[in-house]
């Protein structure tokens, strides 16, 4: 009895580590998507960063995939294959940054921007998680070979939706939270201070952040198209009735937003747009005690910026809930399939 019970919490505790993992780097794949390009860089792969985003959210939705496999016990030795292997090749790229004598790589982004680990702690994880997955892996194949069932089929769709829908949502909508110093209800302080510059490289962060009202900063870091412009239509309105305080933050020259010539443009480092803002190109809203309170994607959201600036707080964590919510359900749903199967 106590041997089955160690068999069956090795499989659960991989599980548990696969949904974490594939978890927190699907709420920010745009994250991911950047530690992908450096791993490209590193093998002289650069001319495959265009495909970044998408094997961004191939990792994440595999990783939460077999996570859920793992722990509804489903498909049991083809998912104790697929995990050894998965660690095997994560243990052997670790190995290269670790022994990199460049020193290319700071952190593997194993658990994205949630826990930071040296790459030597990330290769000692990665030998003693494959040493568990391939205890793993012998036992399920001493174990007698699992029956075919046929709701085998339609949990593993579930399984499926659940896993795209995480990155996708966070793709789309921006993540529903960051572990940066700029999520959504945080007051800008020492940690998430943000630098703007002028076209003489003057820091006006104090002059532009001095007015006593709401402010939106439209990031960008390329150029946009009219149609994407006018979202932001009624934003413009505000800000020439005096309303709110409005700005574009750019990290380079030459970027505009075409017909809202009279909007200051500024500037601030790559990495810190990238930080602040997952998307190319989209809104932060402040405060008028610079507390962030809304992020929007210009490239998808439908939001339309129609009134109560400054006070989109409440509307962005009861946006926040509903994505907990709908990923509960769909969860829930799941593991009671999984129960009645067994019936």
């Amino acid at each position: 009895m106590k041997n089955f019970r160690i068999k069956i919490w090795l499989g659960i505790a991989l599980g548990v580590l696969f949904v974490v993992s594939g978890f927190v780097k699907a709420v920010d794949p745009v994250g991911l998507s950047y530690k992908i390009e450096e791993y490209l860089g590193m093998f002289q792969l650069s001319g495959w960063s265009m495909f970044s985003m998408s094997l961004s959210v191939l990792l994440c939705a595999s990783e939460m995939t077999l996570g859920l496999l793992l722990l509804l016990r489903l498909w049991r030795r083809i998912t104790a294959v697929t995990g050894t292997l998965f660690f095997l090749g994560f243990t052997i790229l670790t190995y290269l940054i670790y022994t990199d004598p460049y020193g290319g790589i700071n952190e593997c982004g194993c658990f994205g921007e949630a826990l930071h680990l040296s790459n030597g702690a990330t290769f000692a994880k990665n030998i003693l998680l494959l040493v568990v997955a391939g205890l793993h892996l012998w036992n399920v194949f001493r174990q007698a070979k699992n029956n075919f069932n046929y709701r085998q089929i339609g949990l593993t769709v579930g399984v499926l939706v659940v896993a795209f829908f995480v990155p996708l949502y966070s793709y789309f909508y921006l993540p529903p939270f960051d572990f940066l110093p700029y999520n959504v209800g945080t007051r800008m302080g020492t940690e998430s201070t943000i630098h703007l510059y002028d076209s003489d490289f003057n820091d006006v962060t104090e002059k532009v952040f001095a007015y006593k009202k709401p402010t939106y900063m439209i990031g960008m870091k390329e150029e946009v198209s009219r149609e994407t412009g006018g979202k932001i239509a009624t934003l413009y309105g505000a800000y020439q009735n005096g309303a709110i305080n409005l700005f574009v933050v750019v990290s380079r020259s030459g970027i505009t937003m075409p017909g809202y010539d009279d909007i200051p443009v500024y500037f601030m480092d790559n990495v810190a747009l990238k930080s602040i803002l997952r998307t190319s190109a989209g809104v932060v809203a402040f405060t008028a005690d610079h507390r962030i309170v809304g992020k929007w994607n210009l490239l998808y959201t439908p939001y339309r910026f129609d009134g109560g600036y400054g006070k989109e707080l409440s509307g962005e964590r009861l946006k926040r809930g509903a994505f907990f919510g709908v990923l509960l359900v769909m969860s829930v749903l799941l593991f009671y399939g999984r129960k009645k199967m067994e019936e």
